[in-house]
């Protein structure tokens, strides 16, 4: 995906959460979301757990199904990959995009599963939100004064991680990679 691409989910995005007027985590904006889209949301208990979740429509009715099975931080950037292929357009085959781990984690992803992987980390981890609350983070810190600075400068960045992840509900390897890409690490 180009950096053309990439400003256009961005712009996207942002334009999404302006909504987002008292700057929780994105994440809690799904359900106003999901009614203002008229997107029906259900989470399924699959036994297969290379299932992860669909985007489809039948008829005229939207819908979003995510496996009830996954851990939490895993169903919210699964929610958010869907959500992403019903605003970025994707093109659907017989009626829906199935994420499977194979689309999700593959070698040879294909293009809109990235499209929809980067409106997920931009909606669940805005660039603006994640410096908010890294400047946050930082100001409550204590200052580092031992020789062992390094080691120090590693597990802060650790816990900046963690504290990141926990405020968005997002994966550490989630948050790790936005960190890098954003490169605020």
């Amino acid at each position: 995906m180009d950096w053309r691409r990439k400003r256009q989910i961005r712009n996207l995005v942002d334009g999404i959460l302006e909504l987002n007027t008292l700057h929780r985590p994105p994440i809690e904006l799904i359900p106003a979301i999901m009614k203002q889209r008229r997107i029906v949301f259900e989470e399924r208990d699959e036994d297969d757990e290379d299932f992860c979740g669909v985007y489809m429509v039948v008829k005229q009715a939207r819908i979003i199904f995510v496996n009830a099975n996954l851990r939490t931080s895993r169903k919210h950037f699964t929610i958010a990959h869907e959500l992403g292929h019903h605003y970025l357009g994707h093109p659907l085959q017989n009626g829906a995009i199935i994420c499977d781990s194979d689309s999700v984690f593959g070698k040879n992803k294909p293009e809109q599963e990235k499209e929809a992987d980067y409106f997920a980390a931009c909606f669940l981890m805005p660039e603006n939100m994640i410096k908010r609350k890294r400047t946050e983070f930082f100001n409550h810190c204590p200052k580092q004064t031992t020789l062992f600075l390094e080691d120090q400068q590693l597990e802060q960045q650790h816990q900046l991680q963690r504290y990141l992840s926990d405020y968005f509900q997002v994966s550490m390897e989630a948050m790790g990679y936005r960190l890098d890409e954003l490169k605020l690490v």
